[in-house]
């Protein structure tokens, strides 16, 4: 028997079980199935709309994540529409409407019931204490919370019932799953909830298409996450990109919060890494890269954070750590600095040993320290070898001599004329002559300088394009908004201050 010679009753049946993913291919078979499609073409055209893109921005309700599980639990395929998911409300309690006339699943003791058989329906609950989750969503929903904040155990809750979930902006909370007390205890829920996904056999797998993860906070001398509560994702096959805002991975500074990798845990398959005003040590950074081998892209900006967490930053080791783990693929390559207290212990000193490079972005302070290799440093534990001349910025070297020939495109951030105008002129003294007998795929050049142009004779002398960066503005950005990866991700996925403070 042909599908066209099933009774139309069967037939309809059978279209509603293409939704969402096989509608849209199965109603383009013949002219038949489409014309008994419509109604349900109509349906998958209004979920789409209505779900790909969900947030738990109740409009009178912050930060109500309960609510979107309330809808699924009223028609469960709603789960499989939504594609991108911001949990991070960033309304204060002065932006929600608050009414007394609008319908409240919580108080509804049928619509309670749905939930609870939900999840309990739900493959990944089969694992776990259906009851005892229940209860600590409850007990977590009803706290008395001024800022209504987010709600943890609702939210990998959530996360479970999500098959095609492709983006995901976690709530502002979750760095607490991994240092409070009562929040430890859902370390490993998601750790289950990421190993269900990476299994094979199980059909509708939750997180299973998960690619891309962006920030959910954003930045500041005093904000700091541990990068380690998104250690957990890092592992799902799906994932692809990493955004992040603020997170610390600190191994060998005395307020650090430390980054590990869990003996069993697998590698992980991202490919771009993008970390703004983050704070990071060489340590920590390789134990992050030992597990991320397929690498392409990493752009990171460095901020000092709240204590004097990493006053001093170590460049040069932190690049010599990039190049020991990920050299060899890299293509796509920023190392920027939003806000240093200290010194600049040990500078870039090359590049050399990214050999696949084709774009690169940097500010002149990361240069503006002696190179590892000179066994000089500087900060608070500054030391010079005996016999030694004490490090300058002419000494800095040539930017022509640093670049691979791969590279395409280079741009470069300055102070000029800060800290020094030798350290500008030092970096590109024979830039003009390495663009003709060596740098033969560049380019493109800028030397972008914040909020002036006297740096213009000096870019001009050498064939280079200045940009001056917000010059004329009436409202400047600051100076961290000044790299150009800064912006894009700004454009992107937010999270960024972008008004000077």
């Amino acid at each position: 028997m042909g599908l066209l010679d099933l009774p139309y009753e069967i037939l309809d049946l059978v279209i509603d079980l293409t939704l969402p993913s096989g509608l849209e291919g199965f109603v383009l078979s013949c002219k038949t199935v489409y014309r008994r499609s419509k109604s349900q073409i109509e349906r998958h055209n209004a979920l789409k709309k209505q779900w790909s893109y969900t947030t738990n921005a109740n409009p009178t309700r912050r930060a109500d994540t309960l609510s979107i599980i309330y809808k699924i639990s009223q028609e469960p395929i709603i789960a499989q529409y939504i594609e991108s998911l911001n949990l991070w409300d960033r309304r204060s309690l002065v932006d929600v409407r608050m009414s007394s006339d609008t319908y409240q699943f919580r108080d509804d003791e049928a619509a309670i019931k749905d939930i609870k058989s939900l999840l309990y329906s739900a493959e990944y609950f089969t694992k776990a204490d259906p009851e005892e989750w229940w209860q600590s969503i409850v007990n977590e929903d009803s706290t008395d919370d001024s800022e209504d904040a987010d709600k943890l155990y609702a939210t990998i809750a959530l996360l479970s019932l999500l098959p095609n979930l492709k983006t995901l902006q976690l709530p502002d909370r979750w760095h607490e799953v991994r240092n409070t007390e009562a929040a430890e205890a859902l370390v490993p829920s998601i750790e289950s909830l990421v190993s269900t996904s990476n299994s094979v056999g199980i059909r509708s797998k939750p997180l299973a298409s998960l690619e891309t993860i962006f920030p959910f906070v954003e930045e500041g001398y005093d904000v700091r996450v541990g990068l380690q509560c998104l250690q957990p994702f890092m592992v799902l096959k799906s994932i692809r990109n990493l955004y992040a805002v603020s997170c610390v991975a600190v191994n060998d500074d005395w307020g650090g919060i430390p980054f590990e990798w869990p003996s069993l845990s697998p590698k992980s398959p991202l490919t771009r890494l993008e970390l703004a005003c983050c704070c990071m040590d060489a340590t920590a950074l390789a134990t992050l890269l030992a597990n991320t081998p397929a690498l392409t892209t990493f752009r990171y900006s460095h901020q000092t954070k709240w204590d004097g967490l990493e006053y001093d930053w170590n460049a040069g080791e932190f690049m010599e750590t990039l190049a020991n783990y990920c050299g060899e693929q890299l293509l796509d390559l920023a190392i920027t600095i939003d806000e240093l207290h200290g010194d600049v212990v040990n500078g870039l000193s090359s590049f050399m040993r990214f050999p696949k490079l084709q774009k690169l972005e940097v500010d002149v302070q990361a240069f503006c320290g002696p190179p590892l290799e000179s066994g000089q440093r500087l900060g608070r534990n500054a030391s010079i070898p005996e016999g030694a001349r004490a490090w300058e910025y002419i000494d800095i070297p040539c930017m022509g001599d640093m670049l691979p020939k791969s590279i395409c495109e280079l741009h470069v951030n300055t102070d000029y004329p800060h800290p020094s105008e030798q350290a500008l002129k030092a970096l590109f003294k024979n830039i003009k002559d390495r663009r003709f007998d060596k740098l033969l795929l560049l380019q493109t050049v800028v030397i972008r300088q914040y909020r002036s142009s006297t740096a213009k004779d000096t870019a001009e002398n050498l064939g280079i394009t200045l940009e001056p960066f917000d010059e004329s503005a009436a409202q400047p950005k600051p100076r961290s908004m000044m790299p150009q990866w800064k912006r894009e991700f700004d454009r992107l996925v937010g999270g960024i201050v972008m008004t000077e403070t």
